[in-house]
């Protein structure tokens, strides 16, 4: 009998390759590279090129270093590529790029690394890393050094072939987050123990160099600013604190959220200057360093205002906030800035909607200083988004879910006509 006649299915790639060329080529016979060529039907592909293309526009015949609107409004990954599943499905709760962004790890809640393709996503491998869930995982800035933490407390050390090297009992309760400093010389982890520990990478002491110690709940994220000597914690007390990491002192409180706060990320590129950070409160708030000078409480507290005192406050009352993120219909659990484009954020909330933001949008005028989303994925996932992250070169972004799945997205190609028309847009 003859075997059935089966239809090859078709899978989406999403090949940077080609976009890079062109932009290449333009680069050596010193063309103008500008956004503004790109008119809404499919022949323009060809003028699309990658993020990084975008940084600087052009102005008046020379050269600014501000990106237009149009340059970041045209990396927003709006279209939905693929879903990646694992034969037995568990929630993903951290997902990581590669450095050199082939591949995509995702850790789920068995404990298991899962490698998928970066291009066209199929599945490469699985291995059993953790005994527990794991919770946090963190790429060296050099790329050499992958570490995870796990709900047990555990911290591992992995190289780039997933070579186990160290295993380090880093605290009694779940590891929540890590950071590396600038230089990798350093790590330090957040745990819902209530500390936050630095500790020597270089060094196979299992003792910590340094315990930060003032919050009064777990801490639930942590992050290094990815130039100075400074470091930021958010808890599930509500505050997020800036600390000094060469004495362990506390520079900063900031008041201004109503709720847990689930995710704080300095800014990767551009000025480096503002700290986005998301909330249960149903918002996400970006606060300018150099306007964190001076201790929020005791700022608040000279004038008579409650530290819980309305989110619409303005700086002259005590609030710090450079912007209030809202549009949300949930609590915001996932946060995560663009590589390249340092006006751009984007959030996952409790509901499984994805928001996208550009920062330097005009706000809205009952607030003057709230901004809504530019785009907005209602349904992104089925349930709770806990982590997202842009591919290094920007042009895709990943998010993992508790409905056990692993997202893609991708820039909309110009003129596509289904670029909205998915479901997860309904």
């Amino acid at each position: 009998m003859e075997e059935e006649y089966r239809k090859p299915s078709h899978r989406r790639t999403v090949d940077h390759g080609n976009s890079f060329a062109r932009w290449i080529q333009m680069r050596s016979t010193g063309q103008v590279i500008s956004p503004q060529v790109i008119r809404p039907e499919a022949s323009y592909i060809i003028d699309l090129l990658p993020p990084p293309a975008y940084q600087y526009g052009p102005r008046g015949g020379g050269w600014v270093t501000t990106t237009p609107s149009s340059a970041v409004a045209s990396a927003i990954p709006t279209k939905f590529v693929h879903t990646s599943i694992n034969k037995i499905k568990h929630p993903v709760l951290c997902v990581a790029w590669t450095p050199e962004g082939r591949r995509l790890v995702t850790g789920s809640m068995s404990g298991e690394f899962t490698l998928w393709n970066g291009m066209s996503f199929n599945f490469e491998t699985i291995m059993q890393a953790h005994e527990g869930a794991v919770r946090s995982m963190k790429y060296s800035h050099n790329g050499d050094w992958l570490l995870s933490g796990d709900q047990y407390g555990i911290v591992k050390f992995w190289q780039t072939n997933f070579n186990n090297v160290r295993i380090l009992e880093a605290h009694r309760e779940m590891v929540r987050d890590i950071a590396f400093s600038p230089n990798d010389t350093k790590f330090i982890t957040a745990s819902d123990d209530g500390t936050v520990k630095i500790w020597d990478f270089s060094s196979n002491n299992d003792t910590e160099e340094r315990i930060l110690k003032g919050h009064g709940w777990d801490v639930r994220c942590v992050d290094w600013h990815p130039t100075l000597g400074l470091v930021v914690s958010g808890s599930k007390d509500n505050l997020v604190k800036l600390w000094d990491p060469r004495n362990g002192q506390c520079v900063s409180t900031f008041h201004g959220f109503k709720n847990t706060v689930t995710k704080t990320q300095f800014q990767p590129s551009g000025t480096q200057r503002l700290l986005a950070s998301a909330s249960r409160d149903q918002t996400a708030r970006i606060m300018d360093l150099r306007m964190m000078g001076n201790n929020s409480k005791a700022y608040t507290n000279s004038r008579g205002v409650s530290s819980k005192a309305d989110e619409t406050m303005d700086l002259a009352t005590g609030d710090k906030s450079y912007a209030i993120l809202r549009g949300h219909d949930a609590d915001v659990s996932a946060l995560t800035w663009h590589p390249t484009h340092s006006s751009l954020i984007s959030t996952g909330t409790h509901q499984g909607a994805l928001c996208h933001y550009l920062i330097d949008s005009t706000p809205t005028a009952e607030n003057t200083n709230a901004i809504m989303p530019t785009v907005k994925i209602t349904a992104a996932h089925d349930s709770a988004i806990w982590d997202i992250e842009y591919h290094p070169l920007g042009h895709l972004l990943c998010s993992g879910a508790s409905d056990r799945m692993a997202r893609f997205w991708c820039r909309s190609r110009p003129g596509d006509p289904l670029a909205f028309k998915d479901k997860y847009y309904d």
